[in-house]
């Protein structure tokens, strides 16, 4: 029987000897793939620990984003309302004099502005400004900016905002937010600011965006106080309803209840009553479908 023939020896430039093998050089094989799988993933780690300074996010109709601490903020803590300022208010005039304004760090107000068609990630860009944002816009250095739990109290109509003790904020500084990610990154969005603060639409958009990037980065939710529905809505809902179902599509009967109330004052109502979504108007039918279903309109007392 023919014996299997032995690796020989060979003799390495260090002079040392080394016997060659089949199974030696599946194990050398090995081992430089290993190692160039190491540097690999070193690579990307290093790249990941990276700081990320980002433009608004593109926003998005859903407010399905899971939350991974599941943490839920009610905001605002005053009332929209007692945070707005009225500059014709001679009080609140003096109060905004008094002020102290947010200055060009973080972008020039006096400034032209960049062409409005390169805003990214933005939605209804006429409400917006694309300015030059300054140094503050890009400041990574004072830690304390960048908390993993940030607070946020929602934009109001108007530059200015009332705040607790009796004072007046400027808004502008809200437009940067900064905060760390669920993955120990510092980040920074730079948030247009409107083109008419005084606009509802634009600070409604304002307020939608912010939340939903704190959202995404840190899981932390903020639910709003939910504005109740009013009489005067209540009635349209149910003469635009057959069976207790819109009459037309669920999108023209969106279209046509924020036509008729969005941004206008209503019997009963404290303020201009806000845009309302599909998810609303259906909850708020289904809610009280046993009033709808009969042609009646809900009357509940002390209950939104």
């Amino acid at each position: 029987m023919p014996r299997k023939k032995q690796a020989l020896p060979t003799i390495s430039k260090t002079g040392r000897t080394a016997v060659t093998t089949k199974k030696t050089k599946n194990a050398s094989a090995a081992a430089k793939k290993k190692k160039k799988g190491a540097a690999a993933t070193k690579s990307k780690k290093a790249t990941a620990k990276k700081t990320k300074i980002s433009p608004p996010e593109t926003e998005s109709d859903s407010d399905s984003t899971p939350a991974t601490n599941n943490v839920i903020l009610m905001q605002p803590r005053m009332k929209r309302k007692e945070r707005i300022v009225d500059p014709s208010n001679p009080a609140d005039a003096a109060l905004i004099a008094a002020a102290t304004k947010a200055g060009t760090d973080i972008y020039d107000s006096d400034a032209e502005d960049l062409p409005n068609g390169a805003l990214k990630g933005v939605k209804k860009r006429h409400l917006f400004r694309n300015v030059n944002w300054g140094p503050a816009a890009s400041d990574l250095t004072n830690d304390s900016e960048f908390p993993a739990d940030p607070g946020f109290t929602q934009f109001v109509p108007g530059r200015w905002e009332r705040q607790s003790d009796g004072t007046v904020a400027d808004q502008k500084r809200k437009l940067l937010v900064k905060l760390t990610n669920k993955y120990g990154r510092k980040r920074i969005f730079c948030n247009p600011p409107p083109a008419d603060w005084s606009s509802q639409e634009a600070i409604t958009a304002l307020n939608k965006r912010t939340v939903q990037q704190i959202r995404r980065c840190t899981g932390v939710r903020y639910r709003g106080v939910v504005t109740p529905y009013v009489e005067e809505e209540r009635v349209w809902i149910r003469d635009n309803l057959r069976d207790g179902r819109p009459v037309g599509t669920w999108a023209e009967f969106v279209k046509a209840f924020n036509g008729r109330f969005r941004g206008k004052m209503s019997a009963g109502a404290v303020e201009p009553r806000p845009e309302r979504t599909k998810p609303s108007l259906s909850k708020e039918v289904e809610r009280f479908g046993q009033f709808y279903s009969k042609g009646l309109v809900p009357v509940l007392t002390g209950v939104a």
